[in-house]
């Protein structure tokens, strides 16, 4: 069902409109004469639309798209203009409102699942990957100055054909095995920490074997993909003003409200109807407000000056739920270890940022994130150079960032990072706690020693 609705006397409108057109061609001619147009109220809507086909060139031909409602519209518009050369625009919008949609579509893609599994795979097998490649041009280099192959991996190191201080063979998870003219073999170490394992080249065929991502198919399956909102809800209310004066050109623009927020998402993909491997994302609530944000633009620089304004942006509840089949993965297990992740469902439970500039030359920000995993906060105020580029004109002072690692896999990733850069972070208890000061570019950060 289609309704559009426009709200006001349809002679008036035309007359305004008229109005409007002469103030326009007026000002092109640099005459500004007094005028004035406005409008109740106008949008367009949509009332429980459903469609039902082929959504694209690999659809089963089955897709369907519904919605209950879709609504766009202004409300109060004011348009003011003076002999002077100055415009004022009066606007509540643009509005933005839509209620339970959903999108059901069938295609055929590859296995998503097993490129990942055969990636993650490949990821694990690199590091020997690259040593057999070296090795083997290695042993040919040996041959040929040598007139024999080596016997052994210390034959190819003795005689410098490589560098055991330098990668590959730095890494001590793996160790290398000749048995030339039949295969070289690299075998995991006891520093390795995934399963035992090893690869092996055959020396005739330069095959490789025992290469897991071997297993994993790349046959092509049927995807269904169902994405789901609540609702969604948009209002602004904003003030423009314009002074089209010869001599100066300025343009202002006050945002009184304006307010973003989106409701219940959902995304499921579901391979081969098999709704115990599906892919789930989840997002409760994602809302984005600004207020009291003042803009001015002037003529002698041609950059926006931010005078004043707050912004808030919220994400709540966002959860990503993996099927089993990654989770088997060794890589897998260890990072929904390390991460504290059970049945891996991983979530965030709270994002916000919060940012308010005033007196056109300070900030205030906050911003935190929570998870069962890791909590961060930061407070920070800003100054601001208005006679420099945006991101070159601030200044930290009384910023302060502080990380809660919850999980001991969390607390083992930060303390490697340590051992390996050779730093010590400052902490009060279990939390971090680190301070920053200076130029937004290049700060001086305090607790990092």
């Amino acid at each position: 069902m289609l309704k559009i609705y426009i709200y006001n006397n349809m002679n008036n409108i035309i007359k305004q409109i008229f109005s409007l057109s002469l103030i326009i061609s007026f000002s092109y001619n640099q005459n500004f004469p007094n005028g004035s147009f406005s409008l109740d109220q106008i949008f367009f809507q949509l009332n429980s639309l459903n469609i039902k086909g082929d959504l694209g060139k690999d659809s089963l031909n089955n897709g369907t798209f519904s919605l209950s409602l879709l609504k766009f519209g202004f409300d109060n518009i004011n348009l003011m203009s003076t002999n002077s050369g100055s415009t004022e625009l009066i606007i509540n919008g643009p509005n933005f409102d839509l209620e339970d949609m959903e999108i059901n579509t069938n295609y055929v893609f590859p296995n998503f699942y097993n490129l990942i599994l055969s990636d993650l795979s490949d990821r694990r097998y690199e590091t020997p990957m690259d040593g057999l490649e070296i090795i083997e041009k290695a042993i040919h280099a040996f041959k040929i100055k040598k007139g024999k192959y080596p016997k052994t991996y210390d034959d190819l190191i003795v005689d410098s054909f490589i560098n055991t201080t330098k990668y590959p063979f730095n890494q001590s998870e793996w160790s290398y095995h000749l048995d030339i003219p039949r295969t070289i073999e690299a075998i995991t170490t006891s520093m390795y920490k995934y399963e035992k394992k090893n690869l092996i080249l055959d020396w005739e065929t330069k095959k490789i074997i025992n290469r897991e991502s071997n297993q994993f198919t790349k046959e092509d399956v049927n995807w269904n993909f169902i994405f789901q909102i609540q609702d969604i809800k948009q209002h602004f209310l904003s003030d423009v003003k314009i002074n089209m004066n010869p001599n100066q050109y300025n343009l202002e623009f006050y945002q009184r409200k304006g307010k973003f927020h989106i409701n219940g998402i959902s995304i499921n993909a579901i391979p081969n109807n098999d709704i115990f491997e599906q892919t789930i994302f989840k997002l409760k609530n994602l809302s984005l407000e600004i207020n009291d944000l003042f803009l001015q633009l002037i003529k002698i620089n041609g950059e926006p000056n931010i005078q004043n304004g707050k912004g808030n942006f919220t994400l709540k509840n966002f959860e990503i739920k993996l099927p089993p089949k990654l989770l088997v993965d060794e890589t897998m297990k260890f990072i929904m270890q390390d991460l504290g992740i059970r049945n891996g469902l991983m979530r965030i439970r709270q994002l916000d940022f919060m940012i308010h500039f005033y007196d056109n030359e300070f900030g205030l920000v906050n911003a935190s994130f929570i998870s069962p995993f890791l909590k961060i906060s930061l407070t920070a105020q800003i100054s601001i150079d208005a006679k420099k580029s945006f991101f070159k004109s601030m200044e930290l002072f009384d910023t302060e960032l502080r990380i809660n690692p919850i999980s001991y896999g969390v607390r083992d990733i930060i303390r490697e990072w340590e051992i390996d850069n050779n730093k010590n972070l400052n902490r009060e208890g279990p939390v971090i706690v680190l301070k920053f000061s200076g130029p937004l570019s290049s700060p001086i950060i305090i607790g990092l020693d």
